[in-house]
């Protein structure tokens, strides 16, 4: 049998394209879908808020019916995509307060969920369906830190999320998109996409203000790291706070999105979502250090990347290169004289505006 492209797979998505009866990776997952139209199944929590629709849009937790074994990170691409496969999105377009605690649990809620039909088998990986009702049964424990937060209606959104982070809480996108944040009159349902953009947004404003005034760097530092056919290298040059990355999925062109001197105003809409993530691990690894830096994050996606699984895999992918050792370079020419080692990086070069910018200008250290 010939070998099937990956590029067949990520297009085709079990429409079968291959020319195959069946769809042997499609076969694997809605095996492990088998379930009845009454459900009793934890979640992490992980709640979603639709985007379709808006306002009215459809909430509810997605159900492990399979429990995962490990890191997701630590795990190959198809075992996740396996896992996710046994994740069913459940629904409904009303808002529920018993919903909007259990959000906030610390541990894993068990739900009593009856569906208003059987799912129905899809291309997509995860499937959502719609649910006569959902009912968390055990298990919802809120911190008293948190509740202090929920409960302060004289607090916006944008404080909230930022005690709540320094409190030690990572479910800052779930608070805000369930509409646990705010001043009275402005708490609302926040569709998960949206959330993760604009908690990131926030957070890379306080990490600014930590960092803007510090020194840059002392050395040119190269952070590399490989994952599911994701290459990124992270480059810090001493000078003042600039960001960019760029982006390329297999042989296709080049995108990317650029700040300097402040943070962006306008949306990165050419990398998106992955421009918030990337940014913010780089700023809170700055912050750390009490310095500053311009920094070009480039990510080259391969043929095996078969299933996009979501801006969570940028932002860890930059935040373990970052907690790795670097590269060190005495200047700009030993680091590209390094760079030039790794694949296309004159391309890269021709289209980074931060690596342009600071090869044409000359800083007062460098005549001193």
């Amino acid at each position: 049998m010939a070998l099937i492209s990956e590029e067949t797979c990520i297009r085709c998505k079990g429409r079968l394209w291959c020319g195959l009866s069946r769809c042997p990776l499609y076969d694997r997952m809605r095996s492990m879908k088998q379930v009845g139209r009454k459900i009793e199944a934890p979640s992490p929590p992980h709640y979603l808020v639709g985007w379709k629709g808006y306002p009215r849009v459809a909430v509810g937790p997605s159900l492990l019916l399979k429990e995962p074994c490990g890191e997701p990170f630590n795990m190959s691409l198809e075992d996740f995509v396996v896992i996710r496969a046994n994740q069913l999105r459940t629904f409904q377009v009303k808002r529920i307060r018993e919903h909007e605690e259990a959000s906030l649990s610390v541990n894993p809620v068990l739900f009593d969920v009856r569906l208003h039909s059987m799912p129905a088998a899809t291309p997509s990986i995860s499937v959502s369906v719609p649910a006569e009702s959902i009912v968390p049964e055990d298990g919802v424990k809120v911190p008293g830190r948190v509740y202090s937060v929920v409960d302060s209606y004289d607090l916006k959104a944008q404080e909230a999320l930022l005690r709540l982070e320094r409190y030690g809480f990572d479910y800052l996108v779930q608070a805000l998109s369930t509409g646990n944040l705010g001043l009275p009159a402005q708490r609302k349902m926040v569709p998960t996409r949206w959330a993760i953009t604009a908690v990131d947004s926030v957070l890379a404003k306080e990490y600014f203000s930590r960092i803007r005034g510090e020194p840059p760097i002392r050395d040119y530092e190269l952070y590399r790291i490989k994952h599911w056919d994701n290459r990124f290298w992270v480059v810090l040059i001493p000078w003042s706070w600039g960001f960019e990355m760029l982006e390329r999925w297999y042989e296709h062109g080049i995108i990317s999105d650029h700040e300097y001197g402040g943070l962006k105003k306008d949306y990165a809409s050419n990398i998106t979502g992955a421009y918030y993530a990337a940014r913010l691990e780089v700023l809170k690894k700055l912050a750390s250090r009490g310095k500053q830096a311009a920094a070009l994050v480039i990510r080259r996606i391969g043929r095996k990347y078969i299933y996009p699984v979501g801006v969570w895999h940028i932002r860890e992918s930059v935040r373990r290169a970052l907690d790795g050792r670097p590269e060190s370079f005495g200047s700009l020419e030993e680091l590209e004289s390094r760079l030039r080692e790794e694949p296309d990086w004159e391309n890269w070069k021709r289209r980074s505006f931060i690596w342009k910018m600071i090869s044409s200008q000359s800083r007062l250290e460098d005549f001193m």
